[in-house]
């Protein structure tokens, strides 16, 4: 997962950490970006191509979108 919030987008640890999660198979089709906070995707614009999820709204939606995301059965 990946937490989107102003202040995410812009550190340098989760660019490289993301990175670092794209660059081998083993988190292939893993990548979960959540939205938590407004924000301006900068130089992880590239997250746009995943499913993103939002969180700033209703927590149990969010949670439900998420599931079908991984393809889980979660009810909340």
């Amino acid at each position: 997962m990946v937490l989107l919030s102003p202040d995410a987008v812009q550190s340098m640890w989760v660019r490289r950490e993301t990175a670092y999660a794209l660059s081998g198979p083993r988190y292939e089709n893993k990548i979960a970006p959540l939205q938590y906070r407004d924000c301006d995707l900068g130089r992880l614009a590239w997250l746009k191509l995943y499913r993103m999820t939002d969180f700033r709204g209703d927590f149990g939606v969010a949670m439900r979108e998420l599931s079908r995301v991984w393809g889980l059965g979660l009810r909340c």
